[in-house]
């Protein structure tokens, strides 16, 4: 009979893509029979009031960037630079560990994994005495610095390009499995790479969170619709304000569809030509998956760019930085075979199969029985 394991996941809600992939890792881990899975979302269990602050302040980030001022950009890149030992790290490494502590000593898990980059396990005898593994799932193309702040006994990375640059940080290159980014299953099954599919109709998946005003947004809309033979799908998600102003003003053009919140983007990707996306990590997984093409407009500061200049390199994704240079691209990718080729291939490189499978069962090797 098999051992049965306590497994922890800590994340964070600062965008839905941690979230996302802690879900996906524990569906894996139940379907593999370790039921004793839970999810805690760290800061906000430490500090409520403040992971109130912050997540405010990241979901205004986009605007205040297309006003000028990209605070979490420069947040983003000055921590990067931060020494490992300083004292600023070190503080940063200590946030959320006395609740951590509690959490350890309730739950006792075997395994811990963070899909958020947290600090280091805290350091005391009661805890070291049933000291757990851990595991690093980076949700990201690129390696902040605070992902190594854990100091795991696992890193689990989208690509080896990842891996290269975590074994140029010192890390041992045995720690470091190459697994992808865990996404739905309902993604794998909308794969539609190779598939050879011809349409009368190019569809436009158009993700409303790409530009940070409504404005911008119509004014995309508009431009797009230039383009002749096309139908648009915005996703609004949950910018219900954004929906029913899009769905007032396009109410009478059929080559526009408004969507709100949907669990069917997967079902949306099979009939879409690509998508314009911003760059989170899962996000551009998921998208990765269901072989759509993606073309990312201005890719927010921080990780979202470098995740978008990685895919750009890899010929997975065509970056823009205004709405005239997209339209062209799109336009291009339209009307070109050669093109439409060459991003198939960058997707198929790029593209990582079951990854929570691969997590799961590089923690627990008997799973694969």
């Amino acid at each position: 009979m098999r051992q049965e394991h306590h497994i922890l996941i800590l994340t964070a809600d600062y965008g839905e893509g941690h979230h996302q992939v802690s879900k996906v890792l524990k569906q894996s881990f139940v379907h593999h029979g370790y039921n004793q899975v839970e999810i805690v979302d760290l800061f906000r269990e430490a500090y409520p009031v403040l992971n109130k602050l912050i997540r405010c302040l990241y979901r205004q980030s986009q605007y205040a960037a297309s006003l000028g001022i990209p605070y979490y950009g420069w947040s983003y890149y000055l921590t990067n630079r931060l020494p490992l030992k300083g004292r600023i790290a070190a503080w940063m490494n200590s946030l959320g560990g006395v609740r951590l502590m509690k959490i350890i000593l309730q739950y006792k898990p075997d395994v811990i994994i963070y899909t958020f980059p947290f600090g280091s396990l805290p350091i005391r005898d009661d805890v070291s005495a049933i000291r757990p593994r851990t595991a690093v799932v980076i949700t990201d193309f690129d390696v902040h610095l605070r992902w190594l702040f854990s100091r795991p006994d696992h890193y689990f990375v989208a690509a080896s390009d990842v891996k290269e640059r975590l074994v140029r940080q010192g890390v041992p290159e045995s720690y470091i499995a190459v697994t992808g980014i865990p996404v739905r299953e309902s993604f794998h099954d909308a794969a539609v790479i190779g598939s050879g599919k011809a349409t009368d109709e190019n569809v436009i998946l158009l993700m409303a969170n790409v530009c940070g005003t409504l404005r911008s947004l119509m004014k995309l809309i508009g431009k797009l619709l230039i383009l002749s033979n096309v139908r648009i799908q915005v996703i609004c998600g949950r910018q219900e304000g954004w929906r029913r102003k899009l769905a007032e003003v396009w109410a009478d053009d059929a080559r526009v569809y408004v969507f709100g919140f949907t669990d069917q983007l997967h079902v949306l990707m099979k009939s879409a030509c690509c998508i314009v996306t911003k760059a989170g990590g899962v996000t551009l997984s998921e998208t990765i998956q269901a072989g759509v093409p993606i073309f990312i407009l201005k890719p927010f500061l921080g990780q979202e760019k470098e995740n978008a200049l990685y895919l750009q390199r890899r010929g997975a994704a065509v970056v823009s930085f205004t709405i005239h240079d997209l339209i062209l691209q799109i336009q291009t990718m339209i009307s070109s075979e050669s093109m439409k080729q060459s991003m198939r291939n960058g997707l198929l490189s790029a593209r990582q199969d079951a990854a929570a499978d691969h997590i799961v069962r590089h923690l627990f090797p008997e799973a694969s029985s």
